[in-house]
């Protein structure tokens, strides 16, 4: 617990120093009489704002996938605001509200393609950065809803692949597993690499593996040919 506060202190720290250093920076070589700031420089701030604006509209276009072309009309409005009115701030609220309003409306495609759930190859994949769908970062409270949106009954096991690297911590993945079971989704399994894979048995084989290893019958036996999914560890 110790070292694990430490740890965040010391990344909290050194982004601290970092931030603070790159905005002092300026204030430091061009601050005080006689210092004037070379043409080169003043050229670069005069185009650094739109550029940042541009990756920025890029990015929030890029990232979703739309059903209609309406919510372009939020780019358009910001446009047409800051030339008429040449005022940035109500360029982004007019522009960041319209926006918001045509995601909620349901411009946005929630397609994530097929969804897997068995052991194999599972769908849902939980990383240090966050939770996946595929290969879409998605809020976790909305997972839920996306099982529903795609007929995914409550009885079924969500298998969630575990990350490597993410496998010392996994209170966010448990975490994310009662959130399943509060939304009915009451059988929930995690899963790594080593353990993605299995085998699919028949009652027929069952019964053949208990016959030569002498083991009792289940109390509860499955129908006939029905299949059961048994998952290999990774000496298996």
């Amino acid at each position: 617990m110790a070292e694990d506060v430490l740890h965040t202190a010391g990344i909290v720290a050194v982004a601290w120093a970092v931030t603070f250093g790159l905005r002092s920076l300026p204030f430091l070589l061009f601050a005080g009489r006689g210092r004037d700031v070379p043409p080169s420089v003043e050229r670069f701030g005069s185009i650094i704002s739109p550029v940042i604006i541009a990756g920025l509209i890029v990015y929030s276009y890029s990232a979703l996938e739309w059903r209609t072309a309406w919510p372009y009309i939020a780019g358009v409005l910001v446009v047409v605001l800051q030339v008429w009115r040449r005022n940035a701030l109500l360029s982004i609220i007019a522009g960041t509200v319209v926006y918001m309003c045509l995601l909620s409306a349901g411009c946005a495609s929630n397609d994530y393609g097929d969804i897997v759930l068995d052991a194999a190859h599972p769908s849902i994949r939980y990383s240090a950065q966050g939770f996946l769908i595929g290969e879409r970062y998605v809020d976790p409270r909305r997972v839920p809803s996306i099982l529903k949106s795609y007929d995914v009954p409550t009885d079924r096991v969500i298998h969630i692949l575990v990350d490597e690297e993410s496998e010392r911590d996994l209170k966010p993945a448990r975490a994310f597993m009662g959130l399943l079971a509060h939304n009915g989704y009451r059988r929930s399994v995690l899963v790594t690499k080593k353990r993605a894979e299995s085998h699919v048995r028949t009652e027929e084989e069952m019964a053949l593996e208990r016959q030569q290893h002498h083991a009792p019958s289940p109390r509860h036996a499955s129908p006939s040919g029905k299949r059961q999914i048994r998952y290999k560890g990774a000496s298996d």
